[in-house]
C-alpha cells in the first residue's frame, strides 16, 4: 500500500486493510512510465475489487450535463488504467464504474443539472458534485457556510427528488446527528476538461433547392443575427455572401433553445457579448444589448414577447432539459439551427452524421474555425490563467481575493473560465468544473463535511481525482471529443486537491 495514503486514510478500526493487487501495481507502474509525471493515485482500495464487496467503495456524482460525458470518459478510463480492469466487471444501480455521474434513475426523476449538482453538495448527498461556470458568489457562501442552509440555490434539502445508490448513510441530508454531523467546510472547485460549443444545423435535401450545404462559414456578426432572430432566411444576403450554397435555401430559419439554465446557452452568449454585444443592426428585440440577455439563461431576444418585439425569426424551446434532447429537437426541426457541447452533438448523431457543424470566425478574424479538430475540441485554453494563491488558489480557495468565480473583477467576465473568443482557433469554448469538500481524509470518526463516507468512499474520491489531474488522463481527452487542461496547470491543480483533501 501507498504509504502517503495510509498516513491520510489512517489505520483505525474503519481503516482500509486492503493493499495493491499484482495487477494494480503494473498499472501503476505502466502509467508512471508513460510519462504521466504528476501525482498517479495508489489503487482505490475496494473501489478496485469485484464482487459484493466493490459497492463499499463506489461513490456517486451530479449535477451539469455540460460534464456528463467527461465524467463518463474518466469513470472508464479510471476502471481500466487504475484498477487495471474492465468495467464489465462491476455491476450495480450506478452502473458499471466505481464513479458514477448523473445515473440514468437521476436523470429521469429529473435530478440532474448544475441547480441540482449544488443542492447534492450542500445538503451532502453526493461525494462530490459537476458545474461549468463553476458557480457565483452566492452560490460559493452557500456551499462554504452551513450545511444545507442555502441548498446552493437549489431549494429545499427535504425537498430532494431523488435518492443516489451510494449516499451517505445513514440519513438525513445533511446530518446534524451529533458525533456524526456534516460540519461547515470549504469546497474545492476546479477544472477537469475543456469543451467546445457547436452550432448545428439541419439543412437537408429537401430544405434547400438542388445540392444543399454540406458545411457553413459563419462571421461573429452572423451568429449574432442569427441567434438576435434578425436573419430571417436561410438565404439572407449577408449568409450567402460568405456560403454560396445558401442561395438556394429559402428555408425560414428556427432557433432552437434550452428550456433549462443551461451552461452552453450561458457560453454561447459570453461569446456574443465578446463578439457583438451591440447587435449591430438590429431590428428582432431592438435596444437590448446581448450582455442583457446574461442574467437569465432562458431569455432570448424575440422569446419572451412574442410578436411585440418587432421582427424576429422563429424560437423554440426543447421539450425538455439536457444537451441530447437540444440535438434532438434540432434533428427534428428542418431549417433549425441549435447549440450544444460537442461530445453531445457527436453522440447525439448530429455531427459528421446529417446535421452541419458550423465553422466560426476566430478571434483573430483569421479564419473559420471547425468546433472539433480530428477528435478533439479545437479550443485555445492557453491564455487562461489559473486564480492567485498557488496551489489553493488553483482549487479555488482563495475565496477573499481572486477564485474562478469572481476573478477579482467588478465588469466583464472572469478570465479565469472564461474561454470565448481567444485565438486562432474555435471561440465558443469553456471549462467543466468539478466540487469536493476540503478535509474529507480524517478517518477518525472526527465530524467533518461528509462524515457518513466510508473510508473506500473516501479512498476512491481522493484516487479518482488524483487520476482526472494526470496528465494521463488529460492526454486522453482528445480522442474523444475534449481539449486537455494546460499541461503547466496540471502540477498545482494535483497539489492543490491532493493537499485540502
Amino acid at each position: 500500500m501507498d504509504m502517503s495514503l495510509r498516513k491520510r486514510f489512517g489505520r483505525g478500526p474503519r481503516a482500509l486493510l486492503v493493499g495493491l493487487s499484482v495487477l494494480g501495481c503494473s498499472v501503476l507502474a505502466n502509467l508512471v512510465l508513460a510519462g504521466a509525471s504528476y501525482a498517479i493515485p495508489p489503487a482505490a482500495g475496494l473501489a478496485c475489487q469485484t464482487g459484493s464487496q466493490a459497492t463499499n467503495g463506489k461513490i456517486t456524482g451530479r449535477g451539469s450535463s455540460f460534464n456528463a460525458h467527461a465524467e463518463a470518459l474518466f469513470s472508464q478510463l479510471y476502471e481500466e488504467d487504475v484498477c487495471g480492469g474492465t468495467p464489465e466487471t462491476l455491476g450495480g444501480p450506478a452502473g458499471n464504474t466505481m464513479v458514477a455521474y448523473n445515473i440514468p434513475a437521476a436523470e429521469a426523476a429529473s435530478a440532474t443539472g448544475a441547480k441540482f449538482g449544488l443542492q447534492a453538495a450542500a445538503c451532502r448527498t453526493d461525494a462530490y458534485a459537476g458545474d461549468a461556470t463553476p458557480y457565483t458568489e452566492a452560490n460559493l457562501a452557500g456551499l462554504d457556510g452551513t450545511p444545507g442552509a442555502a441548498a446552493a440555490g437549489g431549494g429545499s434539502c427535504a425537498a430532494n427528488p431523488f435518492t443516489q445508490p451510494f449516499e451517505p448513510t445513514p440519513g438525513p441530508y445533511p446530518d446534524t446527528t451529533s458525533g456524526q454531523a456534516d460540519t461547515l467546510a470549504n469546497i474545492m472547485s476546479f477544472p477537469i476538461a475543456g469543451e467546445s460549443v457547436a452550432l448545428i444545423v439541419n439543412l437537408p435535401s429537401a430544405a434547400c433547392k438542388g445540392t444543399p450545404p454540406t458545411s457553413l462559414d459563419l462571421t461573429a456578426a452572423e451568429v449574432s443575427r442569427i441567434y438576435g432572430g434578425d436573419a430571417l432566411k436561410w438565404n439572407d444576403t449577408e449568409l450567402v455572401a460568405n456560403n454560396a450554397s445558401l442561395a438556394n435555401c429559402e428555408g425560414a430559419i428556427t432557433r432552437v433553445v434550452r428550456q433549462d439554465s443551461a451552461a452552453q446557452s450561458e457560453f454561447l452568449k459570453k461569446y456574443l457579448v465578446n463578439a457583438d454585444n451591440e447587435r449591430t443592426g438590429q431590428k428582432c428585440a431592438e435596444g437590448k444589448k446581448w450582455s442583457a440577455y446574461i442574467t437569465t439563461n432562458t431569455e432570448w431576444p424575440g422569446l419572451q414577447h412574442v410578436g411585440s418585439e418587432g421582427t424576429c425569426s422563429s424560437i423554440i424551446k426543447t421539450a425538455s432539459s439536457g444537451g441530447p434532447e437540444e440535438v434532438k429537437t434540432v434533428e427534428e426541426t428542418t431549417d433549425g439551427i441549435g447549440y450544444a457541447d460537442l461530445a453531445d452533438a457527436v453522440a447525439g448523431g448530429g455531427v459528421g452524421q446529417g446535421l452541419i457543424d458550423a465553422s466560426v470566425e476566430n478571434a483573430t478574424n483569421t479564419g473559420y474555425q471547425s468546433p472539433i479538430s480530428g477528435s478533439a475540441a479545437n479550443c485555445n485554453f492557453s491564455t487562461l490563467t489559473l486564480p492567485s494563491g498557488g496551489k489553493n488558489g488553483a482549487v479555488g480557495l482563495n475565496a477573499e481575493d481572486d477564485n474562478w468565480a469572481n476573478n477579482n473583477e467588478t465588469g466583464g467576465f472572469p478570465n479565469h473560465e472564461n474561454a470565448t473568443d481567444l485565438g486562432n482557433r474555435y471561440p465558443i469554448c469553456a471549462l467543466a468544473f468539478d466540487l469536493v469538500y476540503t478535509g474529507l481524509d480524517d478517518t477518525s470518526g472526527t465530524e467533518n463535511a461528509i462524515t457518513r463516507l466510508t473510508n473506500n468512499q473516501r479512498r476512491t474520491l481522493y484516487s479518482y481525482f488524483t487520476y482526472v489531474l494526470s496528465s494521463t488522463a488529460q492526454d486522453k481527452l482528445t480522442a474523444h471529443d475534449y481539449a486537455p487542461l494546460p499541461i503547466a496547470w496540471l502540477p498545482l491543480l494535483t497539489e492543490g486537491f491532493e493537499s485540502n483533501f
